[in-house]
């Protein structure tokens, strides 16, 4: 029976690659590079993932796990995918980036494309800020209309 590696083992694998991995798996050889050039293309400051056989009973365990290993190795994004669940952290991107990004890893069966799948999800989330300031201004001419007129009725 496989054991899953500890926070320990997994900090250590993440300090010669940036991808981890929990077991110990044949196919571990050929998805590790593939994720790492995933991970380069992915345009993601200093990023690792590390990848689990299993989803834990509870799932925030998987968040703890990521900004666990974010800290002690300093890695500013940090993935964690198991078949049924992904999950990330960032110093970087916000935390409406990263939900967007593991809605999208999630959804993405295939690991490599996942990786993909969460930076253009991740990258594509901004502020529409023009649209933003204009409904600011017009509210707050709004308020200011409706106090002119009400201190001209109440002269």
């Amino acid at each position: 029976m496989q054991t899953e590696a500890t926070l320990k083992e997994i900090v250590s694998q993440l300090a010669s690659s940036p991808v981890a991995f929990g077991t110990d798996n044949p196919v571990n050889a050929e998805l590790g590079p593939a994720l790492q050039d995933a991970l380069a293309d992915a345009s993601l400051d200093t990023a690792g993932m590390i990848v689990l056989e299993q989803t834990p009973p509870v799932i925030a365990d998987l968040r703890d796990l990521a900004q666990d290993a974010a800290a002690e190795t300093g890695l500013d994004t940090v993935l964690v995918r198991t078949p049924q669940v992904a999950v990330g952290v960032s110093d970087s991107l916000n935390r409406a980036q990263v939900e967007r990004g593991e809605r999208a890893m999630a959804a993405e069966p295939d690991y490599v494309a996942g990786v993909h799948a969460f930076a253009d999800a991740a990258e594509s989330f901004s502020v529409n800020w023009p649209l933003a300031v204009a409904v600011i201004v017009v509210v707050l001419a709004a308020v200011a209309a409706v106090t002119a007129f009400s201190a001209h009725r109440g002269n």
